[in-house]
């Protein structure tokens, strides 16, 4: 028997010399150093006169836990990007860089001067899970030879043959950065981008994405770390989180029910795909889909039957025998009808159409977003104002219209393309309320598909 054994290996000393600098940079924000209060007076002066004269915002507020904040509010294309600078050091960082000459751009964590002609933007890896920023640092400058590059050293210029484009490195991010994108969890690698010529934040942005998207593309074709731009922390929707209805100790119950085990997976799929709108609405349709057949039958089993039943029908008709056949088209995936009729055949079937309109209007936010002239204007509309309505057929016409604008595809009746739903769009940021819709919808069928609980299969 091969005795079992931990071999811990020691970090190499680059290892421990960037350990030792992720370390002091996490507690920066939670550590403050000691301040004298006239010098952070100063500097908050100082920031109000720069503010002034460049035209930029700034404020004093409160925090909800009754600290004093100061915030800088400087221009990010047509709006404005709040720095809250709630620890004194912060206060002394953003004064001693000159912050009035960048702008932000907008969705990611970015600074740009065009009267400089640069543009330094944060990379983070995605696809690994929760790393520290000094994993990438580590995955970029591996010399070959079991350590890491330091120092100048430490960075990738990719120049062009070409005179004239602009300079492209990736290396540690600059200390103007460092001190105007402020967060515990900030990245260790930027983008950086010199000799631009830009003068409007629409420019800036489209060379920024152009240069990241074919960097980063050869960059995963050479088997490196799968790195994006890293973008703006926006505040969670506090807002439409579900209130606990009752105690979890209290209502949990041994299982009397289980579940088909692709949708089930399907559906924890949806749950984990945070910040990515377009995947996790795709997974909660995927889990209705998956019962199209069983109900999309059922559906057609009941046409079958009204046209049977009718005493006018005539089995050596052609015209009768074709609305057998209409009742019953079969699909190359086995389900009966086209897929919008077969989501509404599913909806049908697994929603009440009680429970589904008190679902809707269950906050005042969601009822807004469905009755709003504005809200998703190439989407079908549910006729909310109509108390008597059977919302089940608009709600399967609205997910279905989403679904078609996700992955590109005609509707069944044909017409014309749909407008194409994009990553990180404006448009993908305002499906919240459509995920939520969908996920319910997800839930409801699960639970009409589940099956008596066995502790042995």
């Amino acid at each position: 028997m091969v005795p079992f054994a931990i071999i811990f290996s020691m970090p190499e000393q680059d290892d421990l010399d960037r350990g030792k600098e992720e370390r002091a940079y996490l507690t920066t924000a939670s550590v403050e150093p000691s301040i004298p209060a006239e010098e952070i007076e100063a500097a908050k002066n100082s920031i109000r006169a720069r503010c002034k004269v460049a035209g930029l915002l700034v404020e004093d507020s409160v925090r909800i836990d009754g600290k004093q904040l100061f915030r800088l509010g400087l221009k990010n294309g047509r709006e404005h990007r709040w720095l809250s600078l709630s620890e004194d050091q912060q206060i002394i960082d953003v004064c001693s860089v000159q912050f009035e000459r960048f702008v932000f751009l907008s969705d990611f964590q970015a600074i740009c001067s065009y009267a400089d002609g640069y543009i330094e933007a944060g990379i983070r890896q995605i696809g690994t899970g929760i790393t520290p920023p000094s994993f990438l640092f580590r995955r970029l400058f591996d010399n070959g030879a079991g350590g890491i590059y330091k120092g100048e050293e430490a960075n990738i210029i990719v120049k062009s043959d070409e005179e004239g484009l602009p300079r492209v490195e990736i290396s540690k991010r600059s200390e103007q950065y460092a001190k105007m994108i402020y967060h515990r969890f900030s990245v260790l690698v930027t983008l950086k981008i010199s000799g631009c010529k830009i003068a409007t934040h629409d420019q800036a942005l489209s060379l920024l994405k152009k240069t990241a998207d074919s960097i980063f593309f050869q960059i995963d074709l050479l088997s490196g770390p799968v790195v994006t731009l890293d973008r703006e922390r926006m505040p969670p929707g506090g807002s439409r989180r579900s209130q606990i209805k009752s105690s979890i100790k209290e209502s949990l119950q041994y299982p009397k029910t289980e579940y088909d085990e692709a949708p089930i997976s399907l559906y924890w799929y949806g749950r984990s795909a945070f910040g990515m709108p377009l995947l996790q609405f795709l997974a909660f349709y995927q889990v209705i889909e998956f019962y199209f057949t069983t109900y999309s039958k059922a559906e057609a089993q009941r046409k079958l039957k009204v046209i049977l039943k009718d005493p006018t029908f005539r089995g050596d008709r052609d015209a009768d025998i074709g609305k057998l056949l209409s009742a019953i088209h079969v699909s190359r995936s086995g389900t009966f009808g086209d897929e919008r009729s077969q989501l509404r055949a599913t909806l049908s079937e697994c929603i009440d159409p009680k429970a589904l309109r008190e679902f809707l209007e269950s906050t005042e936010e969601r009822k807004q977003f469905y009755t709003a002239k504005g809200a998703g204007q190439s989407l079908h509309k549910i006729p909310l104002s109509n108390p008597v309505t059977d919302l089940r057929n608009d709600v399967a016409d609205r997910v279905y219209d989403i679904r078609c604008r996700i992955v590109h595809t005609k509707g069944d009746s044909g017409g014309e393309d749909p407008i194409l739903l994009l990553p990180y769009s404006p448009e993908a940021r305002q499906l919240a309320i459509d995920i939520e819709l969908v996920q319910y919808l997800a839930q409801s069928v699960l639970i009409s598909g589940s099956t008596p609980f066995r502790a042995q299969s």
